[in-house]
């Protein structure tokens, strides 16, 4: 089954990931917020269509339910008066085949669903709902779960068509990897001014 090889094989990315975002330290009040919304942003911007696109044609993937996060991101900063456009990131995996798109998708489908974590962290602490600048890490509200489990029987049933568990490890893993480059860059951005 793909997706317990991906959670093992994707391991040190993902920790590497959780360390340069690490959300629960950063949001301390609304400027914090915007500022790691504006990342997520940049980021969601750039690989969002690639990875879209990459699903479309696999049976079962839900595509389009999944691809409303460059839309929610767009809300919640235009919900917070802080909408700009998205600073470039070119620095993303090849997504050139359904398999790499699917690994890609692997990563930004476990973002949303550790986002149920952070969305409470949002009401507790800024007062923060999907309707007042909360929605991107809501992500399917109450439906988030179920998708989830929907999304693992999508890939595990492709992978086992297709046999290309590999090529699916190795994108989510250049995805992570991507993903925490976009952060520190833009870490290090915020560290500058």
């Amino acid at each position: 089954m793909i997706m317990a090889k991906l959670k093992e094989a994707t391991r040190e990315q993902h920790e590497n990931l959780e360390s340069v975002v690490n959300v629960m330290d950063r949001m301390f009040n609304r400027e914090d917020y915007v500022r790691l919304l504006a990342k997520f942003y940049r980021f969601y911007s750039a690989i969002e269509p690639r990875i879209e696109s990459g699903v479309a044609g696999i049976d079962g993937i839900g595509a389009d339910k999944r691809f409303g996060k460059r839309s929610a991101l767009e809300a919640d900063l235009g919900h917070l008066n802080a909408l700009e456009p998205a600073a470039e990131f070119t620095d993303l995996p090849v997504l050139d085949t359904p398999g790499k798109a699917l690994g890609a998708m692997y990563v930004l489908e476990g973002a949303t669903l550790g986002g149920q974590v952070i969305s409470r962290h949002l009401s507790e602490h800024l007062g923060l709902t999907p309707g007042s600048g909360g929605s991107f890490f809501n992500g399917y509200g109450p439906l988030t779960g179920p998708m989830w489990k929907d999304f693992m029987a999508s890939a595990n049933d492709f992978a086992d068509k297709y046999g290309n568990d590999q090529e699916i490890i190795e994108s989510a893993k250049a995805t992570f990897d991507s993903f925490a480059r976009c952060f520190a860059e833009a870490n290090v951005a915020t560290a500058n001014q």
